[in-house]
């Protein structure tokens, strides 16, 4: 009976857990990091705020939690939109417009998680996870050299610079035409993504397996 009793709580605490994290990342989707706080994600939770800090202590703590979850969900996402081609090519190109295309889809969590100013904790997780977003697409870079499609280059540099013409080329002018109405950055239509992805397959990819 301890034992069940046990079990019972710890799936309790872990539900409690998961809906703090859940509406936490609701409050980032609206308006990025800074629209979080402890007592918002409690009352977002329908539980007293205390008992928050028995899950997160401090408020930067729930924040990298937060964009752990939801950043290795989108990296998952767009490896997982990598395995359903044949070509390496094609592969890669379906992993550039799954970022893109969920980027578009919630532009303001897109820019929280990739280049909101955030305290220095969640800048250097954020550091790491850029990390794990090279990795993905090293893994395919690599497999590309392999089959002959890419060109010969060191992947991991090569799959850096990938990350950050991603980030720059779509998250951030998004979010600053979004924040001002008279910016004269172009908005970012169907058009552009192709040309962005486009961009970034010549960087890699030899001319003549460019579809």
């Amino acid at each position: 009976m301890v034992y069940r009793a046990t079990e019972f709580t710890e799936n309790r605490k872990a539900q409690t857990r998961e809906r703090l994290l859940k509406e936490s990342k609701k409050l980032v989707s609206q308006a990025g990091f800074r629209g979080l706080s402890i007592a918002e994600a409690a009352r977002c939770s329908a539980i007293a705020t205390g008992t928050v800090y028995r899950y997160f202590p401090s408020k930067s703590e729930l924040c990298v939690a937060v964009f752990e979850q939801a950043t290795q969900r989108e990296i998952d996402a767009v490896s997982q939109a990598g395995t359903t081609a044949h070509s390496a090519t094609q592969r890669l190109r379906s992993s550039l417009e799954c970022f893109i295309q969920r980027a578009l889809q919630n532009p303001t969590l897109a820019y929280a998680l990739i280049a909101e100013p955030v305290d220095p904790e969640l800048e250097q997780t954020r550091l790491i996870y850029r990390a794990h977003w090279a990795e993905s697409f090293s893994t395919l870079i690599r497999l590309g050299i392999e089959q002959g499609e890419f060109i010969p280059q060191p992947e991991t540099l090569c799959a850096t610079a990938l990350v950050g013409a991603m980030a720059e080329t779509v998250i951030i002018p998004l979010q600053q035409a979004r924040h001002d109405a008279n910016t004269d950055t172009t908005p970012l239509t169907q058009s552009h993504c192709q040309q962005i992805v486009a961009f970034c397959l010549r960087a890699v990819v030899k001319p003549e397996h460019i579809v």
